[in-house]
């Protein structure tokens, strides 16, 4: 039976405040401040099952550990996926020219993190053929992990998200077509919005191989077919 797909619980209106998210501030004179930020996101490496220390690993290949936190209870999962905003105490920096911050947690959002799927995995009446815009997506530099930040339109209700392998080609003689695939579930364009979902790219891994060609495809409100070229290192 054909998995139905799945909510995406992070897409929730956002106007106008995102912009302010990206904003950071680094050391002045090789020391940071209470007022010193950075907003980025990673995936949480919890150090322990009965309690919940926990590192993060950036996306760009630094890492934080966190000293302190003003951020309410939450249930810490390993390889969970978050924006992090933290302010940073101290720093190291170690041979492979990455950093650990040792800071204090002062934001943590759950971000959306789920797989790639085949076409024959998702039920065609749930998979969705409503726009989206990609305003940016990448890939981490540890941990093979695709994320993209969408724009889309809303009423205010819940959307459904997937990526989806569409058959078209398996990676060794053409890239790899991922298509990403919305289903506003008949929601109104009332206002914009924007939201985040990761991916990982274990699926697009190649026996013998080191590296993956591949498109994120999707269909913008002018009803135009865009495909992002992507190579995944492995």
């Amino acid at each position: 039976m054909r998995k139905k797909i799945e909510f995406l619980g992070q897409i929730i209106p956002a106007v106008l405040v995102l912009g302010v998210l990206f904003t950071s501030c680094l050391k002045d004179d090789d020391y940071y401040s209470v007022g010193d930020f950075i907003v980025t996101f990673g995936t949480i490496e919890k150090k322990s099952t009965t309690t919940n220390d926990y590192v993060i690993h950036l996306d760009h290949g630094d890492k934080v550990v966190p000293l302190a936190t003003s951020v309410p209870w939450i249930d810490i999962k390993n390889n969970q996926r978050v924006l992090v905003n933290f302010n940073p105490l101290s720093d190291e920096k170690l041979t492979d020219s990455t950093v650990t911050y040792f800071a204090k947690i002062t934001g943590l959002r759950d971000i959306l993190f789920k797989d790639v799927k085949k076409y024959t995995d998702v039920a065609d009446d749930s998979m969705g053929h409503d726009p989206i815009i990609i305003k940016d997506a990448w890939i981490s530099k540890t941990g093979g992990i695709l994320t993209i930040d969408m724009k889309y339109y809303t009423q205010g209700s819940v959307h459904y998200i997937n990526l989806i392998d569409n058959g078209e080609a398996n990676g060794v003689d053409k890239p790899f077509i991922l298509e990403l695939r919305h289903n506003a579930r008949g929601d109104r364009k009332d206002y914009p919005a924007t939201g985040y979902v990761s991916f990982k790219l274990d699926y697009l891994k190649l026996t013998g191989k080191s590296e993956t060609k591949f498109f994120v495809r999707y269909t913008d409100y002018d009803d135009r077919r865009i495909d992002l070229p992507f190579t995944f290192k492995y």
